[in-house]
């Protein structure tokens, strides 16, 4: 016949090896504190970067809008083009690292008008190299970014009086069609002037005239490795040690433990 199982004895052994558990649980939590001191030390290199909206230029703006205005901006330091000019640069440097390594080193926060770029490497140096190459890839594909904006800003302008003149040949084809010879010569502009508009805008990357950007502390060598992930290994550790001692009292290992007379 099957002994009855019954929790309330189960408890009061573990009650009173509790010893056991609290042993068990604290191995568990150094066990998962050694492992994590024998992973490699990762060094973090920050930049921090303010990017602004130049609201003289824009007007007023909803924060939907500006959100995507800064989001673009971050987009383009964080583009697959602006990485891979990293990696090259990394490289040139002789610092082991690829496209793929990058992006899982490399983020990019954001605090309200303030963009952090993180890298997190094995050597401090190179943390703080690519911290900085980054920042300065990135704020040069900004800058292009930026003319092209202008560039389509002052398009769109153009393709706003050849619109005018195209209402007026609508209304009255007899008036002078503003500065060309016939409507299909007008036309045509129009057409070649909207081709351009497009590519200018692919170009500008979703920025626009009024965005503005500076950097506000470059990165320096870390003095001391990130913690990252030692608090999770330690709770791990604990976790697994507390159940390992609960099952050892449960099982009833310790009672068989030769007692001194």
């Amino acid at each position: 016949m099957l002994a009855s199982f019954s929790p309330r004895e189960k408890v009061l052994t573990i009650l009173a090896y509790w010893w056991v558990v609290a042993a068990a649980a604290i191995l568990g939590g150094l066990a998962g504190l050694g492992a994590y001191a024998l992973k490699t030390p990762v060094y973090e290199a920050q930049v921090h970067i303010a990017i602004g909206i130049d609201f003289t230029r824009t007007g007023y703006m909803e924060q939907y809008d500006k959100d995507l205005a800064l989001g673009a901006a971050a987009g383009v330091i964080y583009s697959t083009e602006v990485m891979q000019q990293v990696v090259d640069a990394a490289r040139a440097e002789n610092i082991l690292v690829d496209f793929d390594s990058l992006f899982k080193a490399a983020t990019i926060e954001r605090r309200s008008y303030e963009w952090i770029l993180r890298v997190r490497f094995s050597d401090p140096d190179q943390a703080a190299f690519i911290a900085n190459r980054w920042m300065e890839l990135g704020g040069l594909a900004l800058d292009s970014a930026y003319q092209h904006a202008l560039a389509a800003d002052a398009i769109a302008s153009y393709l706003d009086s050849l619109e005018s003149c195209l209402e007026q040949v609508a209304v009255n084809a007899i008036v002078p069609v503003c500065p060309y010879n016939s409507v299909s010569e007008l036309q045509a502009d129009f057409s070649t002037t909207e081709e351009q508009f497009f590519l200018e805008k692919q170009a500008a990357r979703g920025l626009f005239p009024g965005v503005t950007y500076q950097v506000n502390q470059r990165a320096t060598p870390p003095w001391e490795p990130v913690l990252y992930g030692r608090n999770n290994l330690a709770l791990a550790g604990l976790l697994i040690g507390l159940i390992v001692g609960i099952a050892m009292v449960s099982s009833g290992f310790p009672a068989r433990w030769p007692k001194r007379n």
